[in-house]
């Protein structure tokens, strides 16, 4: 993953009240980190999994996945 999509990720997930996670690789980052996100050394096909703390934040999680569906907004 490149810093931009990762820019958005963590933009996206700073809006949560509560933490939210991306799991990959059997490491779990903090997804309002562009640093963490980008230590995933996530690349295309990975698995990634998103975690919220709070059914509060489903809406970010939401988002989060239609990021990742659309191709980072590039499809």
């Amino acid at each position: 993953m490149h810093a931009r999509p990762a820019s958005k990720i963590a933009q996206i997930a700073e809006t949560a009240q509560f933490d939210v996670w991306l799991c990959a690789n059997s490491i779990k980052v903090d997804a309002t980190s562009i640093i963490d996100i980008l230590t995933l050394g996530a690349v295309k096909g990975t698995r990634i999994v998103i975690e919220i703390e709070s059914p509060e934040d489903i809406e970010v999680l939401d988002r989060i996945v239609d990021f990742f569906k659309t191709g980072f907004g590039e499809i």
